[in-house]
């Protein structure tokens, strides 16, 4: 009997990218002293969160990309998506249609919706609501925010704003250490908890 997939392929390459993140926490603490972090080790926390903000929108990205063109799922977020789509690529349909077989008509879907996919951005609570609706998933914020210990959706809106700062305005926040580690675990809760239903729902 084939063993039951545990993973997406889109939470296998979050695991990877959140290995940088934690990298910068690492280099933070082995280059450690008295007094206040220097000018680069503050950067490192900044980098952080930046880094942890950014795995967690390519996840979401990534799972949207995987899922729905394999399975299709049905979702009143993915329905207006796939209106807005047709909308603007209107030749799709019948590039669909005219496909060979089941995968070249796949293929096209795929590369529509990817194409569509780069205009988005899954940033903060509302965005990762939304692209779980995508996948026909759903955001247990009581259940994260009791394994957690903190107040996640709260936490990711105030990280998610931080790291606006930093990219969009070069802005310097300071960042505590433990501010920078919430931010990655918070990152790998929601990460963790979504490819857990996910598999739950088209395990294959």
């Amino acid at each position: 009997m084939p063993r039951q997939r545990t993973e997406c392929d889109a939470f296998t390459v979050f695991k990877k990218n959140i290995i940088r993140a934690r990298a910068f926490l690492r280099l933070f603490d082995e280059t450690g002293g008295p007094g206040q972090p220097s000018n680069d080790r503050k950067e490192l926390l900044r980098g952080t969160v930046v880094f942890s903000i950014g795995a967690l929108d390519a996840f979401l990205n990534d799972l949207v990309l995987e899922l729905v063109p394999r399975f299709g799922p049905i979702s009143e977020d993915l329905s207006e998506g796939l209106k807005s789509i047709a909308k603007e690529d209107p030749t799709l349909a019948l590039r669909i249609a005219l496909a060979p077989d089941e995968a070249s008509r796949r293929k096209q879907f795929s590369e529509a919706l990817e194409r569509w996919l780069t205009t988005k951005t899954f940033h903060g609570p509302q965005a990762v609501i939304k692209a779980a609706g995508y996948v026909g998933c759903s955001v247990n914020w009581d259940l994260l925010n009791a394994d957690t210990g903190l107040d996640v959706p709260q936490e990711l809106r105030k990280f998610t704003d931080m790291r606006h700062e930093i990219v969009h305005r070069g802005a310097r926040p300071y960042v505590r250490r433990h501010h920078a580690q919430t931010c990655v675990d918070i990152v790998g809760a929601i990460t963790k908890s979504l490819n857990s239903e996910a598999v739950q729902h088209y395990s294959t």
